[in-house]
């Protein structure tokens, strides 16, 4: 990506609009929520997933932008979330804080944290050096995956695919194991990261 905005998180505003412009995609990220779980997959990981290849995931289509205005525009805001969430989780590791994503609330004041979910198990997909692969066949490490493994699983199309019924209860404890996870995975792959650690995208 393009020179590095520090500590210009997006806007209320910014991020309404970017997730209005996501929605009407016809690709798997749909959401503000689902491109914030795909950016942590991706941040966390310690090889770096090059741009083109997460960016035709997200676009889905090559007659994305209407004008170069919004063309700019929406990769000003790809940079600044990408950069954000990487401050956010590096400070996880030097102090006591947890990112907590973005999530959508429905009418009833619910959190589903699919969304999130789903985008989060994307990005994992789209790394092919084999350290997640690792992780999975750990049979600690690979706990720190199985929340957002639930969750992106909840809905899905193959009844034998679903985890059994979550309740509300348990709904919040997989949310807040899911954050913790996110911590310890990016903490854990920090040793093998390299020396940007960050995940930073330079031009």
């Amino acid at each position: 990506m393009a020179q590095r905005i520090k500590n210009n998180p997006l806007a209320p505003t910014e991020i309404e609009a970017f997730d209005e412009f996501l929605s009407e995609l016809h690709g798997s990220i749909q959401s503000f929520e689902a491109l914030d779980g795909l950016f942590c997959a991706l941040i966390c990981a310690p090889q770096l997933v090059p741009l083109g290849q997460y960016f035709k995931v997200i676009m889905a289509q090559t007659d994305t932008f209407k004008t170069e205005k919004q063309s700019r525009e929406v990769m000003e805001w790809m940079m600044r979330h990408w950069n954000t969430i990487a401050d956010e989780l590096q400070s996880t590791v030097k102090t006591d804080n947890i990112y907590v994503p973005p999530l959508i609330m429905d009418e009833e004041g619910v959190t589903a944290g699919n969304e999130w979910a789903a985008g989060f198990m994307l990005g994992v997909s789209l790394s092919d050096d084999g350290s997640w692969s690792n992780l999975m066949d750990d049979e600690t490490l690979s706990q720190l995956v199985v929340p957002m493994m639930m969750l992106a699983h909840e809905h899905h199309p193959d009844p034998e695919m679903r985890p059994p019924p979550i309740d509300a209860d348990a709904r919040e404890e997989l949310l807040e194991s899911m954050f913790e996870g996110l911590a310890n995975l990016y903490a854990y792959f920090q040793k093998r990261r390299g020396e940007d650690i960050k995940g930073e995208r330079k031009a």
